[in-house]
């Protein structure tokens, strides 16, 4: 290969990774897959420097599965150690209201697309 063609090539793969990677978050929105597409990008400006893709691959897959595995992470800060809560989606009910105050649930919001983790890791 030349090096014009890796220039190219090299030119136009950040992009087409990006526009790619933001297409999958449309669709499924994960925090860990948004942390994930950071060191992609990462990885992208390392492949620039040295021509080597093996991490950029690594990490490509890492946020391809990330972004449809049905769990993910939050931020917000519960009671109690690092555990997984399920994700309550739609209206709450009674129960889930006083599981929520024990830190034993989170809710997710009242629109469902049908993507949503069902299990959230909390802090």
């Amino acid at each position: 290969m030349s090096k014009a063609h890796s220039r190219i090539f090299k030119a136009v793969l950040g992009p087409v990774l990006l526009v790619s990677c933001l297409a999958v978050l449309q669709h499924s929105p994960r925090l860990s897959a948004v942390i994930l597409l950071l060191v992609l990008i990462a990885c992208y400006i390392r492949f620039l420097f040295t021509s080597k893709t093996t991490l950029l691959r690594w990490v490509f897959v890492a946020f391809l599965i990330t972004a449809f595995v049905p769990v993910d992470i939050s931020f917000q800060n519960y009671p109690g150690p690092p555990r997984f809560v399920p994700l309550i989606m739609g209206l709450p009910n009674e129960q889930d209201f006083r599981q929520l105050q024990k830190g034993d649930v989170m809710l997710g919001g009242f629109i469902v697309s049908g993507n949503e983790p069902g299990w959230v890791l909390v802090w």
